[in-house]
């Protein structure tokens, strides 16, 4: 909706507009305020509002709080899932939820100094109930850093992939939204960042761009920008970004006295704000800040309650920031010479060779296969023929003999160097019974098999070629296994049909923006529970 459009409803709907504010507890002395004209044309909502049911905040001490007033705050009114008569933020965001009008049922589950890996681990049950139809996922503060921070991207991007399947197993339509967290004095020395403001900016730049990716990569419904909201305040002056030396005259401390890292009570509220406007998608300009408002109770002036309302609507409003430019596509047709017989789609009956691959970007025929090596497999690999001498040699080259069934993690080797127009593709197999196309997380590696910076890609089963349980109709093969693993190959031997489904990225995918940067990869790393990769490779678009 370009601005004159905008402007020419809220005119229609005004007196409307202002008797539901004032029904919901909102302030309307400022009326129907427009958008900031920067900003006004670029706010585009893809997802629905969420302005009731129930919704879950998972997280450490960043959700919960780490001090008073926040730390217990409007406790009576949410559900602590742990019985430790926390409200931090969560219960910020209930008040604030209330006064606007809302109906939410608000619960955290929470632990101080934990990751998401944890959360998964250890509140799968609270975490996979089907009644929760909003989860908020908040990361461990340094997890999502560059390894070369002391990060850890990979096991932020695999929580939170893992968190999301929980979650939309029990309840598919739930909404999913990731918690941004920030940067602080504390952290930016002890993760190796400039002081000062140039720091607090580098590190929530990174912050921002793992959130942000993992928002992409994995299908989540939004990011709500709590570090880029901090950040706001202090670009505006508003918080101090070195506490230590004493808050200056007119500005506030976003970040705990007692160890600049946690949120104070501004910090907190601001992280609600923000967590408001996003799921909600109402204007917390609105929100009162009088008598009896989460503000007040807080102890938070009436001049800073304004200001922090600001910044969250502010940031909220902000276009969604492009982390890479996404390329990887759905492989939808290939041909095959050897023992092949043609049909929609052809069957495989012998030892066969991938000859092209499909894509929306073109057909492609100079297809350079992986050598794998260091494959890490938990059943037989299953084969068309004789069985493979072990899950090397099946996962080795672009002969159908190629598959690894249920993989845990793979080295696939290509002694070639990537380039911007470098293609990588999957091919992987599923019996016809199923969908195609396996969660699988993917990453560059050099020729020692090690990781070559932080990039990785979390690919979904819906990257795949599409496919139904039981058609094989958009399928790129069918084949019929004689030999491996008996749930693939059936009774008598060979019974069973599978189908072949395809995925192909680029680096830019992975979050690569400098191929110099990334100049001793030569392959990647796959790991998986269920992918069953007959085919990995490269080609080169033109």
């Amino acid at each position: 909706m370009r601005r004159s459009q905008l402007n020419a409803l809220l005119a229609a709907v005004h007196p409307l507009v202002l008797g539901l504010m004032a029904w919901g507890g909102l302030a309307t002395q400022a009326g129907c305020a427009s958008l900031p004209e920067t900003e006004q044309d670029d706010l585009e909502s893809t997802t629905a509002a969420v302005t009731s049911g129930n919704i879950l905040f998972v997280g450490n001490s960043f959700t919960h709080g780490n001090e008073e007033p926040a730390y217990s705050y409007n406790k009576a009114a949410v559900t602590d899932t742990n019985g430790s008569g926390q409200g931090g933020i969560p219960g910020i965001f209930k008040k604030l939820t209330t006064q606007a009008g809302f109906t939410f049922n608000v619960s955290l589950e929470t632990a101080s100094g934990q990751t998401l890996r944890w959360h998964h681990t250890n509140r799968a049950a609270t975490i996979g109930q089907a009644t929760w139809n909003t989860v908020v996922l908040q990361e461990q503060s340094t997890t999502p850093l560059p390894t070369s921070r002391g990060g850890s991207p990979t096991g932020f991007t695999d929580a939170v992939r893992d968190l999301r399947t929980l979650v939309r197993a029990a309840n598919p339509s739930a909404n999913l939204y990731l918690y941004e967290t920030w940067s602080s004095p504390t952290s930016v020395g002890a993760q190796g960042y400039p002081s000062g403001t140039a720091g607090l900016q580098t590190m929530q730049t990174d912050l921002r761009d793992a959130y942000f990716k993992a928002y992409r990569d994995l299908g989540f419904t939004g990011v709500a920008r709590v570090g880029d909201g901090y950040m706001r305040a202090v670009d505006q002056n508003l918080a101090d970004p070195n506490p230590a030396d004493g808050i200056s005259p007119g500005m506030f401390n976003l970040w705990s006295a007692q160890d600049s890292r946690h949120s104070s009570k501004y910090g907190s509220y601001l992280s609600a704000a923000v967590l408001f406007a996003k799921i909600t998608q109402a204007d917390p300009r609105g929100l009162a800040t009088g008598t009896g408002s989460a503000a007040a109770e807080l102890g938070i002036s009436v001049t800073d309650a304004v200001n922090l309302h600001r910044i969250a609507h502010e940031i909220t409003a902000l276009p969604d920031p492009v982390v890479n430019a996404p390329t990887r596509l759905r492989v939808t047709g290939a041909t095959f010479t050897g023992s092949v017989t043609a049909g929609t789609p052809a069957n495989i009956t012998g030892n066969t060779q991938l000859a092209a691959l499909t894509t929306s970007e073109g057909t492609f025929t100079n297809l350079v296969g992986a050598t794998a090596n260091g494959i890490t497999s938990t059943n037989t690999p299953s084969a068309r023929g004789t069985a493979p001498a072990n899950a090397n040699a099946a996962a080795t080259g672009l002969s159908i003999h190629d598959g690894t069934n249920n993989l845990n993690a793979g080295h696939f080797q290509f002694g070639a160097a990537f380039t911007t127009k470098t293609r990588f593709f999957i091919v992987d197999s599923t019996p016809t019974s199923t969908t195609l196309g396996d969660e699988a997380t993917v990453t560059l590696i050099n020729a020692s098999n090690q990781v070559v910076g932080s990039y990785s890609l979390a690919l979904l089963a819906s990257d795949f070629t599409s496919s139904a349980a039981g058609n094989t109709s958009t399928a790129l093969a069918t084949v019929s296994y004689t030999s491996g693993v008996a749930s693939l190959t059936g009774n008598p031997v060979g019974t069973v049909q599978s189908k072949l489904g395809g995925v192909s990225f680029s680096l830019a995918d992975l979050g690569v923006t400098d191929v110099a940067s990334i100049s001793t990869a030569t392959g990647l790393r796959i790991s998986s529970a269920t992918l069953d990769p007959n085919v990995v490779g490269i080609y080169t678009v033109p």
